[in-house]
C-alpha cells in the first residue's frame, strides 16, 4: 500500500515542524522541501528529521524540474551534503531518503547515503508532457540497483493518464517505484496510486496553508474524508466523474463515496478531467470502472459511444449517467430526475401547471429542465446565447425562444415566475460573471440555478439582495446522486443515520 507523504513547503523549519503536528495523524512520512525554505534556513536542516519523529524525505529541487531553488547547483550540493555527509550512527536521527535527479551523479553524496541508510529516490521530472520513448526512459531511471525510481509527468491530457496506467500496469508491482501524473489530468493517479504499483503518495499542506509542491496534490484531510483515506485498494470496485477540468471541485465524489462507505460497499468514485473521450473510454476499459457520471462538456458527446439508452436519454438528447453491461455502456440521464424533485421542493408544490418559466441556457442540463419543466406542465421558455441551440431545443416542446439578445428581455418578463439559470456562467472553473446581468429582478421571481459551486453565484446573490426566492443546484445535485447511485449499485442511498 502506498505510504502517504505531507510536502512541506514552509518558508522556515518552525513553520513546517507546525504542519507536521497538524497533520501527524494523517501520514506516513513527510518531505521537506528545502528549495521552498528561506535561504536561511536551507542550512539549518540537519537536526530536523529528528524533531520530525517520522521518516524524512531530503529534497532540494531545481526550478528546472519543477521545484524553487535558483541559487546555483553548488549551493545545492552543499545542502545535500550538510544533511548527509554528517549523518548520525542513530539512523533515527537521519533523513530516511534524499531524492536525487536522475541526471545527478555525485559519488560523495551517494556514499554518504549509503554509509548512514539513506535511501535514494532517483526522480525525473517530465514538465512537458510524457516523453515519447516512455520504456527507454524507465528502463534507464530504475537501473541502479537499490534506489527507489520516480517518474512525476506533468500530464497533457488524459490520454497521458491512460498510458501511464497501462505502461506501469502491465509491469511487476513487487518493484519499488513511485509514480505521478501531474496536473488535472493526472489527478485520478494520485488517487489511484496503489492502482499503479507506486510505492508513495504525495499530498499538500494545504489545509495548513501551504501552497503544493507540485499541481494536482491533494491535502491529507481531503484524501481521508472524500476519497476514503487509506481504505481503497486494487480490486475495489471503481467508478468515476467524466467532465472538463471543473470536475475536480464537484462534489459528488464526496456524496459517492459517503454512501459506499455508510453500506460498506468496497467502492470508489473519483473525477477524471477529461480532454479526449476515447482516451478517456479505454482508461475506463483498463481500470475498469464499473460506472461514470457525465457532465459538461461530455453529455452529448457520449451519446454515440452507448450501446444502449434509456426514453430519458433519447428524449432529452444528453446523458448523465453511464453503466457497464455485459454489451457495453448502457446510458441514463438522472438531471430530469433530481431537477423535477428538487424544484417541487424549492417552489412548495406538486405540481408547475401554469407556472409562467424560462431557462437560461440550451445545453445538457438545459434539455433536462425543459423536459422536466414540460412534464410538469410549466409553461416555459429558452434563451440562450447560441440562438440556433435555443431555436432547437425550445421547438422541440414548442416553447417560445430568444437569443441573448433584446427580444430576451421581453421573453424573460413574461416568462418570470420561475427563471432556471442552467449555463456555466458564474461556476467555480467556469466563465466569470452573471448571465443575464441585463435583467433586473423586482424581487417576485423565483430563481433556480444548477450551478452549486461556488454555493452563490453573483446572479444568486443579486436575485437574493432584490428579495427573490432563490437557491442553488445543491439540492438537484443530491437528488440526481441518489438515483444514479441506484443505478451503480441497485441500492437506495443511504441516510447518514446509518453509518457505524
Amino acid at each position: 500500500m502506498a505510504k502517504t507523504c505531507l510536502c512541506l513547503t514552509g518558508k522556515t523549519i518552525a513553520q513546517n515542524l507546525n504542519a507536521l503536528e497538524h497533520y501527524r495523524n494523517r501520514i506516513d512520512m513527510c518531505e521537506l522541501r528545502v528549495d521552498f525554505l528561506e535561504a536561511q534556513e536551507q542550512f539549518l536542516i540537519r537536526s530536523f528529521p529528528e524533531k520530525a519523529g517520522m521518516p524524512v524525505i531530503l529534497t532540494v529541487r531545481r526550478r528546472t524540474d519543477g521545484g524553487r531553488f535558483d541559487s546555483g547547483e553548488g549551493v545545492r550540493l552543499v545542502i545535500l551534503a550538510k544533511g548527509l555527509a554528517y549523518a548520525d550512527v542513530e539512523r533515527r536521527k537521519n533523513f530516511a531518503y534524499v531524492d536525487i535527479e536522475h541526471d545527478l551523479h555525485i559519488q560523495a553524496i551517494e556514499e554518504a547515503a549509503r554509509t548512514f541508510g539513506t535511501r535514494i529516490i532517483r526522480s525525473i521530472h517530465c514538465l512537458n508532457g510524457l516523453p515519447a520513448n516512455l520504456p527507454a526512459v524507465w528502463d534507464d531511471l530504475s537501473s541502479r540497483q537499490g534506489e527507489i525510481p520516480k517518474l512525476s509527468v506533468q500530464t497533457k491530457g488524459i490520454g497521458d493518464a491512460e498510458t501511464l496506467f497501462r505502461f506501469f500496469s502491465a509491469r511487476p508491482h513487487e518493484e519499488e517505484r513511485i509514480i505521478t501524473g501531474m496536473g488535472d489530468y493526472g489527478f485520478c493517479t494520485r488517487i489511484l496510486s496503489d492502482w499503479m504499483g507506486s510505492a508513495i503518495r504525495y499530498h499538500s499542506a494545504a489545509k495548513a496553508g501551504f501552497e503544493p509542491a507540485a499541481p494536482g496534490q491533494l491535502d491529507p484531510f481531503t484524501m481521508a474524508e472524500v476519497y476514503r483515506g487509506s481504505e481503497p485498494k486494487p480490486g475495489w470496485y471503481l467508478y468515476g466523474l467524466l467532465g472538463g477540468p471543473a470536475v475536480i471541485g464537484s462534489l459528488s465524489p464526496g456524496l459517492h463515496n459517503a454512501g459506499f462507505s455508510r453500506i460498506g460497499l468496497p467502492s470508489l468514485y473519483l473525477p477524471f478531467p477529461a480532454d479526449d473521450l476515447d482516451a478517456f473510454l479505454r482508461l475506463a476499459e483498463l481500470l475498469p470502472l464499473k460506472g461514470f457520471s457525465v457532465t459538461v462538456p461530455m453529455k452529448e458527446r457520449i451519446l454515440a459511444r452507448l450501446a444502449e439508452r434509456s426514453p430519458e436519454v433519447d428524449e432529452i438528447g444528453a446523458c448523465n449517467t453511464a453503466v457497464r453491461t455485459a454489451i457495453g455502456w448502457s446510458g441514463y440521464n438522472t438531471d430530469a430526475v433530481g431537477f423535477r424533485k428538487s424544484v417541487l421542493e424549492f417552489m412548495g408544490t406538486s405540481s408547475l401547471r401554469g407556472v409562467k418559466a424560462c431557462i437560461i441556457g440550451a445545453g445538457g442540463a438545459a434539455r433536462a429542465v425543459a423536459y422536466a419543466l414540460h412534464e410538469l406542465g410549466a409553461k416555459a421558455c429558452v434563451i440562450n446565447r447560441n440562438m440556433s441551440k435555443a431555436k432547437r431545443l425550445a421547438e422541440h416542446y414548442a416553447m417560445p425562444w430568444a437569443g441573448m439578445a433584446e427580444k430576451a428581455v421581453d421573453l424573460l418578463e413574461r416568462h418570470n415566475e420561475l427563471i432556471v439559470q442552467t449555463t456555466s456562467v458564474g461556476m467555480e472553473g467556469g466563465p466569470p460573471g452573471d448571465p443575464i446581468d441585463w435583467y433586473e429582478f423586482t424581487g417576485s421571481e423565483a430563481l433556480f440555478e444548477t450551478i452549486y459551486n461556488p454555493a452563490e453565484t453573483p446572479l444568486l446573490k443579486r436575485a437574493r439582495e432584490a428579495g427573490c426566492k432563490a437557491t442553488n443546484g445543491l439540492g438537484m445535485l443530491h437528488a440526481q446522486a441518489a438515483a444514479q447511485f441506484r443505478l451503480f449499485t441497485g441500492m437506495e442511498y443511504p441516510a447518514a443515520s446509518s453509518q457505524s
